[in-house]
């Protein structure tokens, strides 16, 4: 039998401590989980021994309280974003050797007290399940920033089945995160390839500009019919530019994108939020569409503007401290070969393409996690007749 339970009668909230990125290092005394990294390379997890992308550290010295530190299986929440798209992200912290970690500024942990009524991993995906997320988004405070104060999350009820079936669930949701952080992997390694096929290319170098232009193409929102709609937030690599059409702004006017078109975000550049267009859409103003005049030549744009020399380069003519943004000129004037060898040209339009299909892939995944989640929790889905041994049987 399962029950209906308060989160605040279960789980512990306590807020990040602030430190700045200047005091991060690479090696240190503590892990450091810092908000902004948390939105590149993270999906659901972060797994200490094993992590998706570097975990910066904090010295000793930095005044952390005992609350602000991380222990094994927590879950550390974002409830502070610039879009209301990006709250409610739940992380569960795997640390098995209990490594000393801190987690970051904008950030709350989230620590289960009643083990005996919920498996931490099991709250994370519920947390993270539309359902949970549309019930928290009615808390939400602030117009430039927005906020959820974690005494409201705390009064949100949910019902728990019982734990060997939240076992079961997990072990079922696990399969599908694994296959996802296969696939991001392995799009890590052809967008490395793709750059360094593009940084080798030898020859005439010129500025991009006689490669490609800026889209400025711009239709009212509510003229917007097209599905997909982009977000600077959306660009990361667990999104790639998949938001849903119901996210576009009701006013104001939004930037129309073509398939093999280039986005990239104009804000916080350091990030690196770029997507190789599978389709066509619509984006914000804060999304820069870059459009070879070739359109052979459009997997090989991509190849140069995902560099991190590209992005380098933006950095210097960046504008602004607290939010810096790309100076839109600067950026196409980066200088890059202007006539690509064929083979190059061909590979990375292989390259491209097989990036796109494991996105979509990756989509088809979250869509399938995201429908049978509440049939899962709700017993709809009756996990007793699934047979376990042979959803595991590769890990034998």
């Amino acid at each position: 039998m399962g029950c209906k339970v308060v989160l605040g009668d279960i789980c512990s909230f306590s807020r990040g401590a602030s430190i700045p990125r200047a005091r991060m290092h690479d090696t240190g005394d503590y892990l450091y989980i810092h908000y902004g990294d948390l939105y590149k390379g993270f999906d659901l997890r972060i797994d200490v021994e094993s992590p998706s992308k570097p975990i910066p550290f904090i010295l000793r010295g930095e005044k952390v309280k005992e609350s602000q530190c991380l222990k094994d299986q927590d879950i550390v929440y974002v409830l502070t974003s610039e879009t209301v798209d990006d709250l409610g992200h739940a992380y569960l912290f795997n640390n098995p050797q209990n490594k000393l970690a801190v987690s970051g500024t904008e950030t709350t942990i989230v620590r289960v007290k009643r083990r005996d009524l919920v498996i931490p991993a099991y709250l994370n995906y519920l947390m993270s399940s539309p359902c949970f997320i549309g019930e928290l988004r009615r808390y939400v405070r602030g117009m430039k920033v927005f906020r959820v104060h974690p005494a409201d999350v705390s009064r949100i009820e949910i019902e728990l089945p019982h734990i060997e079936t939240q076992r079961k669930v997990v072990s079922i949701l696990d399969s599908i995160y694994t296959k996802q952080r296969i696939n991001t992997q392995l799009n890590g390694y052809l967008e490395e390839l793709c750059e360094c096929l593009a940084a080798h290319e030898s020859g005439t170098k010129t500025e991009i500009m006689q490669l490609c232009s800026l889209v400025s193409e711009k239709v009212p929102c509510n003229e917007a019919v097209l599905n997909t709609y982009v977000s600077t937030e959306s660009l990361l690599s667990d999104k790639r530019g998949r938001q849903r059409a119901s996210s576009l702004p009701r006013t104001g006017k939004v930037t129309v994108y073509r398939s093999s078109d280039v986005l990239i975000s104009n804000i916080r550049p350091y990030f690196k939020k770029i997507w190789f267009a599978d389709c066509d859409g619509t984006c914000s103003g804060d999304v820069l569409v870059f459009r070879a005049k070739n359109p052979l030549l459009a997997p090989y744009l991509y190849s140069i503007l995902h560099a991190d020399s590209f992005f380098e380069f933006v950095m210097k003519g960046a504008k602004g401290t607290k939010m810096p943004r790309g100076d839109k000129r600067q950026m196409l004037t980066y200088q890059a070969a202007s006539s690509p060898r064929q083979d190059t040209i061909a590979s990375t339009t292989i390259l491209t393409e097989q990036i796109a299909i494991n996105d979509r892939e990756n989509d088809k995944l979250t869509a399938l996690r995201d429908v049978i989640l509440p049939k899962l929790m709700s017993g709809e889905i009756d996990v007793s007749k699934i047979d376990f041994t042979q959803l595991n049987s590769h890990l034998a």
